[in-house]
This record gives structure tokens, C-alpha cells and sequence, in this order.
């Protein structure tokens, strides 16, 4: 299939689609959103401890087999009332906690210590006890924040449906979440946690905000594709998007590089070879353009792991370009032209236009592959792969009736569950169905 008359016909599906278009949880009315600083980082201020310190610190803690860390807020000033002050300020210095009393995991751990000085003595609280013991009893709201942190749950700055706090008549109440929403098994979860005096928390009540999506990002997937998360936390599921977008594009240089070495190996045209060698090169600048559009949202990707295979028969080949390029590619240059249009955001809008271009010349590679091994296989290989391709089809299907985040629908322009299934629909009556592979089924 040229790449032209492609591009035909998912212009025919996106435009078919438009003319068809046209939770429970706290109420957090009453609560105050934490006290932040930079718009990301818990401040220290608000906090008294049950002794006067000097000064105190929220410092970050990171370990990839070497501890480093960062302030993220300070107030006071640092051994103000120290007998030597240059002797307590190099303690302070050179204290590198390797844990924290707050601690967060995804493909690593990071967390956070409380510092502080108090004439020549410099307390490290890196542990709830030692939390405990600076700052009990927890009289303010921002003490209960970091109670509340303590127990390894997310506490967004910004968004309170995921990071609130309020007094109560026996202590604070703290709103924190969990999960990405990026998944099926990492759904967004709300919670409502309790802190009295002594520190001690204790969850009042759960609820479900969003449903992990196990399609928030569609492309080509190379075989081998292990898991990997986000490095730092998005305040909303548009960062997390964008991340993971990132880490997939990664992978799919891989794909693309292995898709080469695959069709060389079985004789196949210097053009199908070409655009093999050219879509790499496209997925490493989209790599680093959505690796942007999430730094812009506040997430980082890590990249991705993909281990080594060895060259597969032409029909497991041919499989796996039925699913991962005739259907998820397909669809996934569908759903690009659909964000250029309905982003919010200038700058995603702009990236996507591009990328959906390019993937649109990625999925008609996917086509030609597909009718190039055709003629080299059996019928009853034929048949196997339009079975593959079909379970590929349901598959989307049962991933997009999963209703993404609003923010993602608003921001990147995510088509919500219906759009996403009439886009579908579009794609079924216009070119899989009809395709040849497809046919095999009847």
C-alpha cells in the first residue's frame, strides 16, 4: 500500500469520525493545597519543631548505586548559633543520607530527609521516628503533610485532588494519591489519611479517580520490551503521558532497527530496506521531541530495555508487523492527526503534526511489508497472521473503551473512549476489513 493512498484513507477515517462528534472522590473544598516551593517541592515552612532549630532543610534522596542529594526548600539560616560555625556548616555538608523518611518507587527508590541545625548539632531526620522526634507533637498542617508523605504516597502541589490537607477537631486530614494511570495495573488512586498529634497515620478512605489505560500510548513495540517507569512524578497524567510516549519512541528505533536486520536477512526490496533505515531515524527525533513535551509537564522517561533477539521466521516477522504496524502503528498515526487538532497545548499540537506525518509513512511501510511477505508464505501462515492481526484489532478495542484522564483528553488531546472507538470503527470499515489479510478470515 503507497504511502499516499494511506494517508487517503486515514484523513477519511479521522474526518468520518469528526462528523459523528460533534468519580467519586473527596470533596476538597475544604482543604488548603501544601505549601510548595517552586511549584513541585514540599516547603519547610509552616513546620515548628517541638525544640527551636536554627535551620531547616527538605533534601532529596537518589540512589543509583551512588547517593546524591539536592535541597528542595529551606528556611532559617544554617548554624546560626553554632560555637564554631564553619565546623557545623562542613557537618552539614557533608551529610549524604542513603535513605529517607519518605520513600518512593517506580524502576528505582528516591525520597526525602528533613535537616536541620541546632547550635553545633545537626539532626538528620531520615527515618518516621526521627521525624517523629523533631517535630511531635504535629500542631500545623504542613507537619501533617510530611506524616502523610512518610507512608510513601504521592502529594501533588497543584492538583488537590491529589494533595490536600485540613484540621479536624483530633488532628489533619491529607489527601495524597497513587499510581500513574499509565497501565492497567497502575491506576490513579485517591486517599484520604488521617494524622493526629504523634505522627500516626491511618487511611480513612480510598477511591478509584482514574482506571489504569493500558493503551495511553500506541506505536510500534519491538519484542523484548521490558517494562519501565517514570523518574520523577507528574502532578497529572499529561506529564506521565508524554514520558511513557518517550520511552516507546525509544523503543521503537529498536523495532525499526531490528526490522531492518530481519528483511535484509530474507531478501526483501532495497525500499522496503530504505524506509526501514529512515523510520529509525524518525522515531530518534520523536524520541527527543516527546522527551520535551514531558519535561514541560514535569516527568522525566527512563529509556527504554529492550532485550536482544534473534532474527525470527519470516512468519513470526510477519505477525508481529500485522499487529504492531497494520493495527497499532495504524492507529496510532489515526490518533496523531486527531491531538494535531484537538491539543490545547500550541507546542503538542505542533509535535504532533509532525510525528503523525511521519507515522503515517511508518504505518504504509507496515502494509507494504505485510503484502511483500504474503508472497512469500504459505496460506495457512497467511491465516495465521490474519488471526493475529484481528486479536490485534480487539485487543485496541478493549484498551480504548478505558476512559483516559481530562487533562490528557484537554491538554494532548487525547480523544476521550468514544471518540477513540469511532475512530476505530473508521479504521475496521475503511482498511482492515478490507484488507487482504483480513479477508483470510472469512
Amino acid at each position: 500500500m503507497k504511502h499516499s493512498t494511506l494517508s487517503r484513507i486515514l484523513s477519511q477515517a479521522l474526518y468520518g469520525a469528526l462528523a459523528v462528534s460533534a468519580g467519586c472522590g473527596v470533596n476538597v473544598s475544604s482543604f488548603d493545597s501544601p505549601a510548595c516551593t517552586n511549584g513541585y517541592a514540599m516547603s519547610v515552612e509552616g513546620l515548628r519543631p517541638a525544640m527551636p532549630v536554627d535551620y531547616l532543610e527538605l533534601r532529596t534522596v537518589d540512589t543509583f548505586g551512588v547517593s546524591m542529594s539536592s535541597v528542595l526548600s529551606s528556611t532559617g539560616t544554617k548554624c546560626a548559633t553554632a560555637p564554631v560555625r564553619p565546623t557545623c556548616e562542613a557537618t552539614l555538608a557533608s551529610k549524604m543520607p542513603t535513605k529517607g523518611f519518605y520513600q518512593q518507587c517506580s524502576d528505582f527508590c528516591s525520597g526525602g530527609a528533613l535537616l536541620a541545625t541546632r547550635g553545633g548539632e545537626v539532626i538528620v531526620a531520615d527515618s518516621k521516628a526521627a521525624l517523629d522526634a523533631l517535630l511531635a507533637p504535629y500542631d500545623t498542617p504542613q507537619e501533617a503533610v510530611l506524616a502523610a508523605l512518610s507512608t510513601g504516597q504521592y502529594i501533588s502541589c497543584t492538583d488537590k485532588s491529589r494533595g490536600a490537607v485540613r484540621a479536624v477537631a483530633d488532628g489533619f486530614e491529607v489527601v495524597t494519591s497513587t499510581g500513574s494511570g499509565c497501565g492497567t495495573s497502575d491506576p490513579v488512586r485517591q486517599h484520604l489519611l488521617h494524622v493526629d498529634a504523634s505522627g500516626t497515620v491511618v487511611e480513612q478512605d480510598s477511591y478509584l479517580l482514574q482506571a489504569g489505560a493500558p493503551g495511553c500510548v500506541i506505536g510500534r513495540r519491538p519484542e523484548g520490551l521490558r517494562r519501565a517507569g517514570v523518574l520523577r512524578r507528574a502532578d497529572s497524567a499529561v506529564g506521565c503521558y508524554f514520558a511513557d510516549n518517550a520511552r516507546l519512541e525509544s523503543a521503537s528505533v529498536a523495532a525499526f532497527r531490528v526490522l531492518h536486520r530481519e528483511l535484509l536477512a530474507y531478501g526483501a526490496p532495497a525500499s522496503l530496506l530504505r524506509q526501514a533505515k529512515r523510520s529509525a531515524r524518525d522515531e530518534v527525533r520523536h524520541t527527543r521531541v516527546t522527551r520535551r513535551l514531558a519535561r514541560r509537564y514535569g516527568a522525566v522517561a527512563k529509556s527504554p530495555s529492550v532485550q536482544p533477539q534473534p532474527i525470527r521466521s519470516l512468519e513470526a516477522l510477519a505477525i508481529e508487523n500485522a499487529s504492531e504496524g497494520c493495527v497499532r502503528e495504524t492507529f496510532g498515526a489515526l490518533l496523531g492527526r486527531w491531538q494535531a487538532l484537538r491539543a490545547t497545548d500550541p507546542a503538542v499540537r505542533r509535535a504532533m503534526l509532525r510525528i503523525a506525518r511521519d507515522e503515517s509513512r511508518h504505518a504504509a511501510l507496515s502494509w507494504q511489508v505485510a503484502q511483500w511477505a504474503a508472497t512469500k508464505l504459505s496460506s495457512e501462515s497467511q491465516r495465521r497472521i490474519a488471526i493475529a492481526q484481528q486479536l490485534a484489532v480487539e485487543t485496541l478495542r478493549a484498551e480504548l473503551a478505558v476512559e483516559p484522564a481530562a487533562a490528557l483528553r484537554e491538554t494532548a488531546g487525547i480523544p476521550s473512549s468514544r471518540e477513540s472507538l469511532r475512530l476505530l470503527a473508521q479504521l475496521e470499515q475503511r482498511l482492515w476489513k478490507s484488507s487482504s489479510a483480513a479477508s483470510a478470515l472469512v
